[in-house]
């Protein structure tokens, strides 16, 4: 009995060491730039730094494909992954992420408003994506600083 009852505990301690995700949701109108910009250089300088910490983007409405202009961005920086399609925002992304940084306001229906910030200050630029990009860096470098010390 005691046997089956270590076994269930370290069972269970597995299962929720699996369950915990260090993730950040980046959540933008349609999922197809800003979101798609922020998750990408967050990966990076997450890597970079060795912060165990991991973006995904999101859309409200998201569109059918990343930009033109964002993969243009991406292709660039040597950053584009071409299985990456934007994907519609949901409780869910909510529930298995730590933070939920959003470009755009919080739909009702989704709860768990003490996981979010907003930055919807940064706003679109037309076609200067180099300075969209330089200023949602601006904004992770300060957030992986923070993470850095958990």
């Amino acid at each position: 009995m005691k046997l089956a009852l270590l076994f269930l505990v370290t069972l269970l301690s597995c299962f929720s060491g699996l369950a915990q995700t260090n993730q950040v949701v980046f959540v933008c109108e349609h999922g197809s730039a800003k979101s798609i910009i922020a998750a990408a250089y967050f990966n990076k300088l997450a890597s970079e730094r060795n912060i165990p910490w991991h973006a995904v983007a999101r859309g409200t409405h998201p569109d059918a494909e990343i930009s033109p202009k964002t993969k243009a961005l991406l292709v660039e920086d040597g950053l584009l992954d071409n299985s990456i399609v934007p994907q519609q925002f949901s409780q869910g992304d909510v529930d298995a992420s730590n933070r939920v940084i959003l470009f755009t306001a919080l739909p009702g229906n989704i709860l768990g408003k003490n996981k979010v910030t907003l930055w919807l200050d940064i706003q679109g630029v037309n076609d200067d994506f180099r300075r969209l990009k330089n200023d949602i860096v601006t904004r992770i470098t300060p957030v992986l600083d923070s993470l850095a010390k958990r």
